[in-house]
C-alpha cells in the first residue's frame, strides 16, 4: 500500500500524524491505523447489531399475571355445619382483589337458558362482580351428554374399574361427613391430603383419555380448556381467580404450569359468618335460571337435544330450588349487617 492510500484508509486524526511523517519523507506506519479503523467499523457494526435486537423486542414486555385457584363446594355453601358459606366465599374472593374472575358456567351457558344447570355460587359471582369492579369470565368447557353416556355405558362394563372408582367416590363422601373443622375451606383448598385424594382419583384411577375420563366429563380436556378460555379473555389482567369445584385444583394447577404460570391457592382470608345473605340481585338470577331449567324440562324452553339431555341428567332444578328458599326466608330475616346476616363485602 502506498503513503497516499495508506494515509486515506485512516481517521482524521491519524491522517494528519502520517502525513506529516510523509512530509519528513518517513514511511507511515500503516498497520496501527488499518488495525484502529477495522476495530472502529467492528464496534460500530456491534452497537447496531445490538440496537436492532433491543427494537426487534416488545417494547413492553407483559409480566407473567398473579394466579389463584379458589376451590368451591356448590350445595355444601348453602350448609351451616360446614362453615364455608356463599358469604365466605365472597370475602375469599374479594381479599384477593382480581382483575378477572374466571367461574364454572360454559361461555354458550352464560346468561342463557342453560345457565342453571351450573353451579350457583358462578352465578353469584357473575352478578355481583360487577360491582366490585371485577370481570366475570365464563370459563367453563364441556363434553357433549352423548360422548358421556357412551363412556358410561362402556364403563359400567368394566366391573373391576367400576368398584375401583365406586371405592374412590366412596373416599369423598366419608371425607365430607365426618367433617367437624373450622372451615370446609381449611379441609379443601389448605389441605394437601384432600387434593391428593382427588388428584389420586383423577390422574391414577380414571387416567387421561380413558373411558372413565370421558364418562368423567372428559376431566384432563375440560381442566385444559377451562384455563385456556380463561387466559385467552383475561387479556392483559393482572390478577387472575379461578373459582371452580374443588376437585378441579390439582388439574388446574397442572394445565397452568404447563403455560408457564405458577397458580397460587391461598389461604383462607374470612372468618366464617354464616348463611348470611344475598344480594336480590342474586336471588332474582336463580329463580330466573330456575324458571329456564323448568321449561327446558317441560318442552316450553327451547335448547338443543344435547342440552336438554345434559338437564334431565344432571335434574338441578329441585336443589335450585330449595336453595332459592334457604335465601328467601333470609331476606326477611336479615334487615341489615348482623351475625350470620352480612351480605358480604360489597352490597
Amino acid at each position: 500500500m502506498g503513503p497516499t492510500a495508506c494515509v486515506n484508509t485512516c481517521s482524521a486524526a491519524d491522517r494528519l500524524y502520517l502525513a506529516m511523517d510523509v512530509q519528513r519523507g518517513v514511511q507511515p506506519n500503516c498497520y496501527d491505523c488499518v488495525m484502529r479503523t477495522i476495530e472502529l467499523a467492528l464496534l460500530t457494526l456491534l452497537s447496531s447489531g445490538l440496537l436492532a435486537a433491543q427494537n426487534a423486542m416488545p417494547k413492553n414486555a407483559a409480566a407473567a399475571p398473579e394466579v389463584f385457584l379458589v376451590g368451591s363446594v356448590h350445595n355444601m355453601h348453602f350448609e351451616e355445619r360446614y362453615h364455608y358459606s356463599l358469604i365466605d366465599l365472597q370475602v375469599e374472593v374479594w381479599s384477593l382483589h382480581p382483575d378477572v374472575v374466571c367461574g364454572e358456567i360454559t361461555p354458550e351457558a352464560y346468561n342463557g337458558p342453560m345457565e342453571g344447570n351450573f353451579p350457583p355460587e358462578a352465578a353469584m359471582l357473575a352478578e355481583m362482580a360487577p360491582g366490585w369492579g371485577v370481570r366475570f369470565i365464563p370459563a367453563d368447557w364441556r363434553v357433549s351428554f352423548a360422548q358421556m353416556d357412551r363412556a358410561t355405558r362402556q364403563l359400567s362394563e368394566d366391573k373391576k374399574k367400576s368398584a375401583e372408582l365406586d371405592a374412590e367416590e366412596k373416599k369423598a363422601t366419608d371425607f365430607f361427613d365426618v367433617f367437624s373443622g373450622l372451615s370446609l375451606y381449611d379441609a379443601t383448598n389448605s389441605s394437601a391430603e384432600f387434593l391428593a385424594m382427588v388428584d389420586h382419583k383423577f390422574e391414577d384411577a380414571i387416567g387421561e383419555n380413558t373411558a372413565a375420563d370421558i364418562a368423567y366429563g372428559a376431566w384432563h380436556e375440560r381442566n385444559r380448556k377451562i384455563v385456556e378460555n380463561c387466559l385467552t379473555e383475561a387479556r392483559e389482567a393482572r390478577r387472575i381467580v379461578f373459582v371452580f369445584g374443588n376437585a378441579h385444583l390439582p388439574q388446574l394447577r397442572r394445565q397452568l404450569a404447563a403455560r408457564g404460570l405458577t397458580a397460587q391457592i391461598p389461604p383462607r382470608a374470612f372468618t366464617p359468618a354464616g348463611l348470611g345473605a344475598v344480594p336480590p340481585a342474586v336471588i332474582a338470577r336463580w329463580q330466573r335460571n330456575l324458571k329456564n331449567l323448568e321449561g327446558i324440562a317441560d318442552g316450553t324452553v327451547a335448547v338443543s337435544a344435547d342440552d336438554r339431555a345434559k338437564a334431565k341428567d344432571t335434574n338441578r332444578a329441585p336443589v335450585l330450588r330449595k336453595e332459592i328458599e334457604i335465601y328467601l326466608a333470609r331476606q326477611t330475616t336479615c334487615d341489615g349487617p348482623g351475625a350470620g346476616c352480612s351480605e358480604g363485602p360489597i352490597r
